[in-house]
């Protein structure tokens, strides 16, 4: 599973982190985490079947995920896109392969 993060403070600092539910348990473990400037590219693997799987690619690292759901990545797509549209004046980065719905029907 996987969490955006906006702090209050300002500016407001978003993240990214990545956090696992062991099986009998009802909490989460934080993994790993970055800053949302150092998200580089989005990438959906296939926008032609709703697939759970997704790669995530930072300033330093490359990293696999996969959601619980396609429906749940399409959530987080969506989200994380708006959240990058709203916190990173820069440098945004760049979705690929990722449905068109994900993105309000723009195809990306």
């Amino acid at each position: 599973s996987f969490i955006c993060s906006v702090t209050n403070k300002k500016p407001a600092q978003a993240s990214i982190t990545k956090v696992k539910q062991f099986e009998g348990s009802t909490s989460f473990v934080r993994r790993t985490q970055w800053m949302l400037e150092q998200l580089r590219q989005v990438n959906g693997i296939d926008p032609n079947r709703d697939s759970p799987e997704f790669d995530l690619l930072f300033e330093n690292a490359f990293d696999q995920w996969v959601a619980s759901t396609a429906s749940e990545k399409c959530t987080f797509f969506q989200v994380l896109h708006h959240t990058c549209q709203r916190y990173l004046t820069d440098k945004k980065p760049e979705f690929i392969n990722c449905q068109s719905k994900i993105m309000g029907g723009k195809s990306i």
